[in-house]
């Protein structure tokens, strides 16, 4: 009876000592609820969660220093890894890859500017129309309608513009094709993807 015993806890022991150590844990911060859009992150839109190591997405924010009061380019579902592509940049060249720069335009259309929120890709046209000016230009920033007080900053005719993210090239192609020889760059910005 005291073999049978022994050889029972020699298998319980070789069979835990088979088995790998669990795969070390990261923490991420995720969507604590449904976030639109445009939202600024609160303290209630993130929280905390524990993923293993290599399943955490490349560029996952970890820091609540890093998520909060940054703008969200796309909307997030609740359970979902805040990354650095999904969240705008502080401010508009925050984060600009080497050769893009970062230009304010203002939109023929004003009111075309509500659809096209951050992180949208664009082109740019000149207003007189003809050929695109930027074909890969990446909305950084859209000109608020509405100031934080609620006080309204435009009328629906008032100029609106976007920052654009652009190559050198495409931005000198815009300021040099927008139309006019002063005041500010107005062209056409449509979103393309």
């Amino acid at each position: 009876m005291v073999a049978a015993g022994l050889a029972a806890c020699a298998v319980v022991l070789a069979t835990s000592a088979a088995r790998p150590a669990p795969a070390p844990t990261v923490i991420v911060l995720v969507a604590a609820r449904e976030v639109p859009a445009g939202a600024v992150l609160a303290d209630g839109d993130v929280r905390p969660a524990n993923v293993p190591g290599d399943a955490a997405q490349p560029g996952a924010i970890t820091s609540l220093s890093d998520a909060l009061g940054r703008r969200v380019a796309a909307g997030l579902v609740t359970g979902e890894a805040l990354t650095a592509s999904r969240l705008v940049p502080r401010a508009a060249v925050d984060g600009l890859p080497r050769g893009r720069v970062a230009l304010h335009v203002v939109a023929a259309d004003p009111a075309s500017v509500d659809l096209l929120p951050a992180g949208t890709i664009a082109r740019v046209y000149p207003v007189a129309g003809g050929a695109p000016l930027a074909v890969g230009a990446r909305v950084l920033a859209v000109d608020p309608l509405v100031a934080p007080g609620g006080v309204l900053l435009a009328g629906e005719s008032a100029p609106r513009g976007v920052v654009l993210s652009l190559t050198v090239a495409e931005a000198d192609a815009v300021l040099r094709g927008h139309g006019a020889l002063d005041g500010p760059v107005t062209v056409t910005v449509v979103g393309s993807g």
